[in-house]
């Protein structure tokens, strides 16, 4: 993990980032350019969540991953050398894997290192596009699940809310981030369109709605839990 100052490392607030305002950032590598989420710097704690752009060509040096690295490709495609990645693919690269991600027409990554709960050792290659979603007519959205939950303490999904549904106030016991892809979201707190990323604490209730437009969200639990 980098050398940077900290940002949203409190992870007690309710964190909001529109990043349609942000700037693009200079990174080390030629092409490539950043916008910072979120950045903990420590040993056992410590994660990053950034969204990357690669110019058409760019290409990341070729690396042995030391903490996990989960990837989604919001726009464009990229590659590596275990396979291509088209819109909307998410990828999970567990510690050790050696990787030079590129992209020839330029693409831009929603990406997450974090240090563990636990040894992982599974990677993962889910297409949003073409996989099989499941229905869930009772809170009015389709889901897709991006990797299991088998200790409970983790999970990851894209839910695709439709229009003019309200889901009841609840609260996330192991916190919850949120990246929105399509549409607008709104709780009681804000409205979050396309490109805002918000974090809530664990414990926080919210009662998110939709209204005229559907919200498509890539929807993380259990980051601030260790």
């Amino acid at each position: 993990m980098r050398s940077a100052p900290e940002v949203n490392a409190n992870c007690n607030q309710v964190a909001f980032m529109d990043t349609r305002t942000m700037s693009w950032e200079p990174t080390e590598w030629a092409g490539i350019t950043r916008k910072v989420l979120e950045f903990v710097s420590h040993p056992r704690m410590g994660r990053e969540t950034s969204l990357l752009k690669f110019e058409p060509g760019a290409r990341l040096p070729h690396t042995t991953v030391a903490e996990r690295l989960d990837f989604f490709v919001v726009e464009g495609e990229c590659a590596d050398e275990h396979g291509a990645y088209g819109k909307h693919t998410f990828v999970r690269q567990p510690a050790g894997t050696a990787h030079s991600l590129h992209s020839a027409g330029g693409c831009v990554l929603y990406m997450k290192w974090r240090v563990p709960i636990m040894p992982d050792s599974t990677r993962i290659v889910i297409d949003a596009v073409n996989a099989k979603w499941l229905e869930f007519p009772h809170r009015g959205a389709d889901v897709l699940h991006l990797y299991p939950n088998s200790t409970g303490i983790e999970t990851g999904r894209i839910g695709h809310v439709h229009t003019n549904r309200k889901i009841p106030s609840h609260d996330h016991s192991i916190g919850e981030e949120t990246f929105v892809l399509e549409g607008v979201l709104k709780d009681q707190f804000s409205t979050y369109e396309a490109g805002t990323w918000f974090r809530m604490p664990c414990g926080v209730a919210h009662a998110p709605y939709t209204e005229a437009e559907r919200c498509k969200m890539l929807i993380r639990e259990g980051d601030l839990v260790w």
